[in-house]
């Protein structure tokens, strides 16, 4: 027996260093060997599993790993392996019990909180993951790996600042870590930094020419910038080297679909949906799959898969400061700030306004309502310079509401002085983003602004309002299709109930401020500007009071001189107007049916009642 001792543990010190050194397969025949040898070796059963993994032997790695669980069920480096077994064949649920197991057994284990917290992740079960991650932390603050997934999960949901400062220090450790590069380019993208955020992916591209995740983040990036040569040959390089890798196969769908190749993209997704997904992945696509089935003319298909991936997505977004009904809180507090005291409120001194910079033009209305092609149109005429989405009015709408002290009159009550103090909180932010054109006339495009609309006009009293109005079904049904960036406002989209909950909010909220201040303001219907793009602009400049210039008709052209447009109609807005989503919720009225009641005193207050 001593003999066989020592025969099998020399075995197994030749067979760390083969591991060690890469040389997997002999690793492999070596603790084989142990394991025949000596059948009750625990140790031997448990690393065999983990040189199987890395060959990719799945099956292999969890048969290993139950052997060393049946041999030693209270060891939890067994039940941490085959976690990473069942992890690694996607079998989320039994490798979070796995994993629990193995941190139950082994507190101190920092490895095992770490991949449960990635396999929480996958799962939808963000909190939960949230809490594995910090736990790993703290049990080893230079872990580089949780430092980085836990930056990439949180600038994922929103929280830039915190989620780069983990990336940061992640890179600190290891600057070559190709992941924790592209996971900070991710934050300049969220950012709208796309040069140095394609910058930042192939960089960590050339560290890892053959990471299909960085593949599919490059490609995806250049899909939605125009670079879809390039985004076409990554695809290549990507699929020869992982045919079925689902954010990749994602990109290659969506742009089969932009080229209106839609039974092209349509196939390719329902392939990865028969392999096990993380729920944001299958959220995704069931998602993209859903708007691929409207625009085949097949809404039965179509919507119960939005609805399914909007709810998946929903999961994994949802969480911190990400609250819907914050949001609508908020709307309601500006609200009861319009009271008939502000609507009496005399205007900014002319003196004053004169040495300021001129009132901006704000384009508002609700998401989905053709903002995006409104501003590509008016932003081609010389006169006029626009600022795409960017937090400005957030910014002095946050500096105001710190300081009211929940004062109802504290909007009226405002002085000259206070006043100045928000304007510039407002233009410094603007010239955070752009540099303003000396003579043209800015253009503040971001729809949701329509709820702060009481404090714009206290601020800027010589402000006017572009207001784009889409069928409110239409509308409602579109925020329900698309895939939105995380944050509060865009928390109310994940439901077709909460969608049109929100709608009501916020446009019963626009027909109070109309009635109560003077708002100078021209209202647009989506449908009359596809349906007549000159005439709508026309009456629009005539408003602004600006010349007809025929470049705005050349809006497609411009929209692609653009580095990025940063919503989700960027593919919409560089191609020829089209009809297909024109009244398309009637081909929903079936799942609108129960939300009529809601809807409807605003189908007739915007004049669709009759369509």
């Amino acid at each position: 027996m001593a003999k066989g001792n020592v025969l099998t543990q020399g075995k197994k010190t030749k067979a760390d260093a083969a591991a060690r050194e890469g040389r997997l397969e002999e690793a492999r025949a070596l603790f084989k060997s142990v394991c025949q040898l000596n059948p009750s070796d625990t140790e031997a059963w448990v690393k065999l599993g983990m040189v199987h993994k890395r060959l990719g032997q799945f099956g292999e790695a969890e048969a290993c790993a139950r052997r060393g669980v049946l041999l030693s069920p209270g060891l939890g480096f067994c039940h941490h392996v085959l976690g990473v077994a069942l992890h690694s064949q996607g079998r989320l649920k039994e490798a979070i019990g796995a994993y629990r197991k193995a941190a139950e057994m082994q507190p101190d284990f920092p490895d095992s909180h770490y991949l449960l917290g990635c396999t929480l992740h996958e799962s939808g079960c963000l909190a939960d993951a949230m809490t594995a991650f910090e736990k790993a932390l703290a049990l080893k603050p230079d872990f580089p790996e949780v430092l980085g997934d836990l930056g990439a999960m949180l600038i994922n949901m929103g929280e830039l600042e915190r989620g780069a400062a983990l990336l940061a220090r992640a890179l600190a450790l290891k600057p070559g870590s190709s992941t924790a590069i592209s996971n900070m380019s991710n934050a300049l993208r969220l950012q709208g930094k796309v040069s140095e955020a394609l910058d930042g992916y192939r960089h960590a591209l050339r560290l890892a020419p053959e990471s299909v995740d960085i593949i599919a983040l490059l490609a995806g990036l250049l899909e939605k910038t125009g670079g879809r040569i390039e985004a076409n040959n990554l695809i290549e390089q990507g699929l020869a080297l992982e045919p079925m890798h689902p954010a990749l196969n994602l990109v290659a769908a969506q742009l089969a679909r932009h080229e209106k190749r839609f039974h092209d993209a349509k196939d390719m997704l329902e392939a990865i949906r028969q392999q096990p997904l993380s729920v944001g992945v299958e959220g995704e696509i069931e998602l993209a799959l859903g708007q691929i089935y409207d625009q085949l003319g097949d809404p039965a298909r179509a919507f119960p898969l939005i609805a399914s991936g909007k709810a998946k997505k929903g999961r994994v977004s949802i969480l911190g400061n990400v609250d819907r009904k914050h949001y609508l809180e908020r709307v309601a507090l500006i609200e009861c700030l319009a009271t008939p005291a502000l609507a009496k409120c005399a205007d900014f001194r002319e003196e004053i306004l004169s040495s300021c910079d001129p009132d901006p033009i704000f384009l508002i209305g609700f998401p989905r309502s053709g903002t995006t092609l409104l501003e590509q149109i008016l932003d081609a005429h010389p006169g006029i310079q626009a600022i795409e989405e960017k937090g400005a009015v957030d910014a002095m709408v946050n500096v105001f509401l710190t300081n009211m002290n929940k004062r109802p009159d504290a909007l009226a009550a405002l002085g000259n002085d206070d006043i100045a103090r928000l304007r510039k909180v407002y233009f410094d932010e603007v010239r955070h983003h752009i540099e303003l054109q000396s003579g043209a006339l800015l253009l503040d495009k971001m729809p949701l602004n329509i709820t702060a609309v009481p404090i714009i006009w206290r601020v800027f009293p010589k402000a006017r309002f572009i207001l784009a109005i889409r069928h409110p079904c239409d509308a409602s049904l579109s925020c329900l299709m698309q895939s939105f960036a995380v944050n509060e406002a865009m928390a109310s989209f994940f439901t077709l109930e909460d969608t049109v909950k929100t709608y009501a909010g916020v446009m019963a909220a626009w027909q109070k401020y109309v009635e109560l201040l003077p708002l100078d303001y021209h209202r647009i219907r989506y449908e009359d500007l596809i349906q007549n793009v000159e005439g709508e602009s026309r009456s629009i400049l005539a408003f602004l009071g600006l010349d007809w210039r025929s470049e705005v008709l050349d809006h497609v052209e411009h929209a692609k001189t653009r580095t990025a447009i940063n919503t989700p109609s960027y593919h919409q807005v560089i191609q020829p107007i089209y009809q297909h989503a024109r009244y398309r919720w009637e081909r929903y009225a079936e799942v609108f049916l129960p939300h009529m009641v809601v809807l409807q005193p605003f189908i007739e207050y915007f004049d669709y009642a009759e369509q």
